[in-house]
């Protein structure tokens, strides 16, 4: 069975438990395209709410070059540049398609006051993004990701450690995409070891649309060839 096949089995179920088992119309909205389509001039642009306090934030999809360090410095992924509301406050990072999954092998942080680098973070093998697979968009999937995740502060040492995420497939929702309408998307939940949770919002073919956990992200616009 497809991905779409699959999203849509899973939207067909819940809406017959919804409607006593009766069959349904089949739900307008669900594509077997990525969850995260991921190429060169993609954007998105997010309103950012953290603490009360609200801005803007805009991912852009670059050219693929080598990570440049690290155990994967000569993978070649997209060099992805964010940026807040003041442009100094980024992040660049290398991610790149695996398959199904979109991964991240190497993030750079930069200060909002001076605009230079103050942390590189590097993960081996990698750390997941998102996986479109079929196994792993089904409502009800769990699995857990494990990865070393070393972290080097300007100036300082490098620190290493050993990070279980695990991943669970929530729940298919309908969310209202700008520009577009009405779409179903794939809701995600991630667990670290420690507790700490995160929820995502995927449309396929559009993206990320929402995501909470320490801030609130909300998708107002974006370009995807």
């Amino acid at each position: 069975m497809s991905r779409a096949q699959q999203l849509a089995a899973g939207v067909a179920l819940v809406l017959g438990l919804a409607c006593g088992g009766e069959d349904p119309d089949p739900t307008p909205g669900i594509s077997a395209e990525p969850l995260l389509p991921w190429k060169v001039g993609n954007t998105w642009t997010y309103k950012v709410t953290d603490n009360g306090v609200v801005s803007t934030k805009v991912t852009t999809v670059g050219e693929l070059e080598p990570v440049g360090i690290g155990p994967n410095k000569d993978v070649l992924a997209h060099h992805v540049v964010t940026t807040k509301s003041d442009g100094l406050d980024k992040t660049e990072s290398w991610q790149a398609v695996e398959g199904d999954r979109v991964v991240r092998y190497r993030e750079t942080s930069f200060s909002a006051k001076t605009g230079q680098p103050t942390l590189d973070e590097v993960w081996s093998p990698n750390k997941l993004r998102v996986d479109s697979s079929a196994e792993r968009t089904t409502v009800g999937a769990t699995w857990q990701e494990q990865y070393e995740e070393t972290k080097i502060p300007a100036g300082a040492a490098a620190m290493t450690e050993t990070v279980v995420d695990t991943w669970f497939v929530d729940k298919l929702e309908d969310v209202t995409v700008p520009g577009v309408g009405t779409k179903t998307a794939v809701v995600l939940r991630k667990v670290s070891r420690t507790g700490n949770v995160k929820r995502y919002w995927f449309v396929p073919g559009v993206g990320k649309v929402r995501e909470e956990g320490g801030q609130l992200e909300e998708l107002v616009e974006f370009t995807v060839q």
